[in-house]
């Protein structure tokens, strides 16, 4: 009878402690269900407020076009069967005086958000370019005001398009430069003449990708662009006759786009000096030393050895240049970009975008980007590139 009772007990007892943990495991669940949800409610919500860009600092309005250039003496190694000529499209970003009236522009042009629509899980995770709102005017009148304007040639990040570093051109073309960005075929998705789309190509932009071959291309392009705008000069049909002086000009880039940038600069006597936003270095820049004015404005942990040494063969053994490197505290690689400013859900969890501010990560960059280009094309050393300024305390001189 005892041993029946003693049964009957652990029975019992067995019997509460499953439904503790059945309740400890619904309550567990329902968390995870509830966090799950309210989660989702967040990205779902974030993704769709709209966005509007931060207003540019300068004088001037802003003006944008796009042309479709192709060149003859190149063939494009990412075409099929390598036999088509090169052709890029190239966004231009000026000082212009637009009607009282005009629209602004829309993030992308309408032939360009046509196709390059998101997916409903991209649409979900992150804003819609249609969403976000610049300041520029397409296709505005040259600014009558800016006159001789610098010339300055961008190239995006691997992957990238020159519509995502809107904010920073649209800011230096308020300051009276003229902005001309390439946007590199079968490395990003691109829409030329016609509606034509050209889908990026994994060796143009994966991880098989050869990158020398691709700085090396992109630099190409990149004089290309600035033969290109000596003519534009010329053409009295174009708004921009008249207005273009190509005999000093300066590069720059962001990742991939910054070492092109200084391979460019490094190949052309016109170059004024060049920009590197936290790009990897390579190439002739490396081996033989820039010899021009040179920034590198890298995020918070791109300075490891091999980034510095690159440093030291760019800006080795010449002390007739203004060499300069910094980092910025608090960024991560995607803050040189729009991709900051808007919502990107996975970014952010990947730690692409750094605990700073976006907005207040690109005001920083584009104030040492005017700096150093005012210095460059002017001649005159800025008190910001001498060293460590209160009013920018995230920027740290480095030295290589």
């Amino acid at each position: 009878m005892l041993k029946k009772r003693g049964k009957f007990a652990s029975d019992i007892k067995r019997m509460i402690w499953r439904r503790r943990l059945l309740k400890i495991g619904g309550v567990f669940v329902a968390t995870i269900v509830l966090l799950v949800g309210m989660l989702v409610a967040y990205v779902g919500l974030s993704s769709h407020q709209p966005v509007v860009l931060p207003q540019p600092t300068g004088n001037y309005q802003v003006g944008r076009s796009v042309y479709d250039w192709v060149d003859p003496s190149r063939l494009d190694p990412f075409s099929a069967e390598g036999k088509t000529p090169r052709e890029i499209s190239v966004w231009v970003w000026y000082p212009a005086d637009p009607a009282p009236n005009a629209t602004p522009s829309a993030y992308l042009r309408a032939d360009w958000a046509q196709r390059l629509q998101l997916g409903v899980v991209q649409s979900f995770i992150q804003t819609s370019p249609t969403l976000i709102r610049p300041h520029s005017f397409d296709d505005a009148p040259f600014a009558a005001g800016a006159h001789n304007p610098p010339i300055l040639i961008f190239a995006p990040g691997l992957g990238q398009a020159a519509y995502d570093y809107t904010t920073t051109l649209e800011d230096l073309a308020s300051h009276g430069y003229v902005v001309f960005a390439i946007n590199p075929t079968y490395s990003t998705d691109v829409v030329l003449t016609g509606g034509r789309f050209i889908s990026s190509v994994n060796r143009a932009r994966g991880g098989n990708a050869d990158l020398n071959q691709l700085v090396e291309l992109w630099a190409a392009d990149m004089h290309f662009v600035l033969s290109r705008v000596q003519l534009l000069d010329t053409d009295s049909a174009d708004r921009f006759a008249g207005h273009l002086n190509a005999s000093h000009v300066g590069f720059f880039g962001h990742s991939l786009g910054g070492a092109a940038a200084a391979e460019a600069c490094f190949d052309d006597a016109s170059c004024a000096g060049a920009v590197d936003e936290d790009g990897s270095l390579c190439c002739k820049v490396v081996s033989q030393g820039i010899g021009k004015s040179f920034l590198f404005v890298g995020s918070q942990d791109t300075l490891d050895q091999p980034t510095r040494a690159q440093l030291r063969g760019v800006l080795r053994n010449d002390s007739n240049i203004a060499g300069h490197v910094m980092t910025i505290t608090g960024t991560g690689h995607f803050n040189f970009s729009d991709r900051g400013i808007y919502f990107f859900f996975l970014l952010h969890q990947l730690g692409a975008v750094g605990s700073i501010d976006g907005v207040r990560a690109l005001v920083v960059t584009d104030t040492y980007l005017r700096a150093f280009f005012d210095a460059s094309f002017g001649g005159l050393p800025s008190p910001l590139l001498a060293g460590p300024s209160a009013e920018y305390p995230e920027v740290h001189f480095e030295t290589p």
